[in-house]
């Protein structure tokens, strides 16, 4: 079976739905219209690198001060919640390219 193509073969590219409230789907999913914008981002973790990131995060103490059981374990939790903040954001940014939600 020979692939077939959604094009005219025009450089400027090819464009599906006209408008937002215009519905369109993929894979057989039913088409829906534009998907609205994704909720707001908090702003960036700012974080102390750890010296040595330590991905084997022990379970929190129980006493006081409540906490991690080193610095550096915090610190990569905190690293590995900034660096998911920067993905999701590059996530969104495609998606908002793409036409696929709305922006923000």
């Amino acid at each position: 079976m020979a692939v077939k193509q959604l094009s005219d073969g025009n450089p400027a590219g090819t464009s599906l739905g006209q408008s937002a409230t215009d519905k369109i789907s993929f894979y057989n999913a039913t088409p829906v219209a534009q998907q609205s914008a994704m909720t707001a981002q908090e702003t960036t973790i700012t974080h102390t690198t750890p010296s040595s990131a330590d991905y084997a995060i022990q379970g929190v103490t129980s006493t006081s001060p409540f906490g991690f059981v080193t610095a550096d374990e915090g610190n990569t939790v905190l690293q590995v919640i900034a660096n998911l903040q920067t993905r999701l954001a590059e996530v969104e940014t495609i998606l908002e390219t793409s036409g696929l939600i709305a922006s923000n």
